[in-house]
């Protein structure tokens, strides 16, 4: 049970007393900016005293003399200001939760309340149409991380990709791709109205000039394993598809540069330190009936109807503000209904939740989307929808131009490139998901205090220094134990092991708000938390009992500091530069 839950349990059964009880008063628990005003700080009087009729502080008074706890564990209840209560935590309790982190015990594993149960997250859905851009990458850093958050709280979190490779766009791919090739070929042709014109499709057309069959053929050696069985290459070579009818020579131009664009996709991916447990084709809903019998679900529940031709889902009935076409009276699917289709597949594989990260322009989405779910059978909620705003690119103050249909948009790599994917993945997680991000290119090629991930990894590879300045110095390094911890006497070390014993609550938090910008927000303040220890204390000096104790606190941020940025997907390094 984490000091959190200890508090939280005592305040619930004191508000109990007033007739409130859990649905009536949230008991927030905060830590105070001020650390003189203890190590966790509540204003549950101030929210609840108007319904009880009371003044707020009187109120926190009250309840602060009610609540009973074990000295060692909460040391002091005081009220502040207009009717805070703060905690002041125990330091022999500190200490044991100091000790459990470093051994895996304790809170640590009270936070695995996740039972196992199995969670889809998704959280690329691109069109292979072009390399990764920035939303994909952002997406990715929070998706990953949140993936790594719900396993680490004892789910089973499954990370997906799904590739948008049916439809028009595909096959504009495959047209573009052909124009270019035949021009390059000596048999120049107009290029397709609202054709992809980006570098790429003209770099994929000189490749292949030099490409015959057997050549072709041997890239695809690339998707062997089973995710991607899906990806062959067409037959013959550039030149044959020439030749062919414009249709079949438009969609073997589509399924090689399919095959290509997926390789970089997939490539990126990796240096970004993305895995994913399946990449599922849109392509494969339609081929094996998927959409089909999820459209004769939708009919079986009363949820469709003809009109001027089309197939429409009544998703005003699930507080849409228009009911959606689902197949057009050409007969063709809508993308809508591929993507119901979709989600029923995860439901019917097992799945007990679903969270879809999705960009700035999807709010409409939404409504129809869970609306669609529930008259497919679905209990209401199993399909959750995070929002990720929009990236904002600065330079040298000013803002940095995106327009993916002329070739001048900010791929992953491209960044990865400039300011590194830790930098990057990073950067990303400092604010909420659903907060617009200014990206500032000069601040992230800093390799300064400035830039935060420096100012983090930096704290790593002090700590680091500091353990082998140490160890150079004769001292062995011991496990920790509580009669050396408890000896800590400064202010910096107990604001440091304050910060450190935080961790728990910190992951569970992030994992179940979706907020994985506080791991970031977590780093900082441990790093500075850390800093400010190594500036105050002489952590080698004279008195071996001060020394042993601070070595072993040195030992506990690392390994905390560490396990946080595994979670990031950000290295810890071990030294920066000349810098210890």
């Amino acid at each position: 049970m984490t000091i959190q839950d200890i508090i939280r349990t005592e305040l619930q059964r004191r508000l109990e007393e007033y007739g409130l009880f859990d649905e009536d008063a949230a008991v927030e628990l905060e830590k105070p900016r001020d650390p003189a005003h203890g190590d966790l700080s509540t204003n549950v009087a101030m929210t609840t005293a108007k319904r009880l009729g009371r003044k707020p502080r009187e109120l926190a008074g009250e309840l602060a003399a009610k609540l009973q706890f074990d000295r060692d564990v909460v040391a002091s209840v005081e009220i502040a200001g207009p009717g805070f209560i703060n905690f002041r935590i125990g330091r022999r309790h500190q200490v044991a939760q100091l000790l459990d982190l470093w051994r895996g015990e304790g809170a640590i594993q009270d936070i695995r309340v996740g039972g196992g149960r199995r969670i889809n997250v998704e959280f690329i859905s691109a069109n292979p149409t072009g390399p990764l851009n920035v939303v994909s990458a952002r997406a990715g850093a929070f998706g990953i991380t949140l993936v790594r958050l719900l396993n680490a709280i004892g789910y089973d979190a499954h990370a997906e990709y799904y590739v948008n490779d049916a439809g028009r766009q595909v096959h504009l791919l495959g047209r573009s791709l052909r124009a270019r090739f035949s021009e390059l070929a000596g048999r120049p042709e107009p290029f397709p109205e609202d054709g992809y014109k980006g570098l790429y499709v003209a770099r994929m057309a000189e490749e292949l000039l030099a490409l015959d069959s057997a050549a072709i053929q041997q890239q695809a050696g690339v998707f062997n394993d089973e995710s991607f069985q899906r990806v062959t290459a067409p037959e013959g070579d550039a030149r044959d598809w020439l030749d062919l009818p414009p249709d079949e020579s438009a969609r073997r131009f589509s399924k090689y540069a399919l095959m290509k664009i997926l390789t970089w996709q997939r490539q990126t991916c990796r240096r970004f330190g993305l895995r994913f447990n399946t990449w599922y084709f849109e392509s494969e809903l339609h081929e094996t009936g998927r959409v089909e019998r999820a459209l004769e679900q939708l009919r079986k529940s009363g949820s469709v109807y003809e009109l001027d031709g089309a197939l429409w889902f009544r998703s005003t009935d699930f507080g849409d503000e228009k009911d959606r076409v689902v197949v057009r009276s050409g007969g063709e699917p809508t993308y809508f209904l591929a993507d119901v289709a979709y989600h029923f597949h995860k439901y019917q594989r097992g799945f007990e939740h679903a969270i879809d990260f999705l960009g700035p322009d999807h709010h409409g989405h939404i409504p129809r989307m869970q609306g669609a779910m529930r008259a497919l059978g679905i209990p209401d909620g199993w399909l959750e929808v995070q929002i990720l705003q929009q990236v904002n690119f600065v330079e040298n103050g000013r803002p940095v131009d995106m327009s993916k249909r002329e070739g001048q948009f900010v791929t992953m790599d491209a960044l990865a490139d400039d300011v590194g994917t830790d930098v990057a993945k990073y950067i990303f997680l400092t604010r909420r998901p659903n907060s617009h991000l200014d990206f500032d290119l000069d601040l992230a090629r800093e390799q300064s205090n400035e830039n935060p991930v420096y100012y983090v990894k930096y704290a790593h590879a002090r700590i680091c220094a500091v353990l082998r300045k140490a160890e150079a110095g004769g001292w062995q390094l011991q496990e920790p134990v509580e009669a050396d911890l408890a000896g800590l006497q400064q202010d910096a070390e107990w604001n440091l092991v304050r910060e450190i014993v935080r961790l728990p609550e910190v992951i569970l938090g992030a994992a179940e708000s979706r907020e994985p910008h506080r791991l970031t927000a977590y780093a900082a303040d441990l790093a500075g938390c850390f800093h400010q220890f190594y500036h105050q204390c002489v952590i080698v000096g004279e008195n071996r009992e001060v020394t042993r104790a601070r070595l072993e606190l040195c030992q506990v941020t690392r390994k905390v500091l560490r396990d946080v940025l595994d979670l990031i997907g950000v290295e810890a390094p071990e030294q920066m530069g000349d810098k210890e």
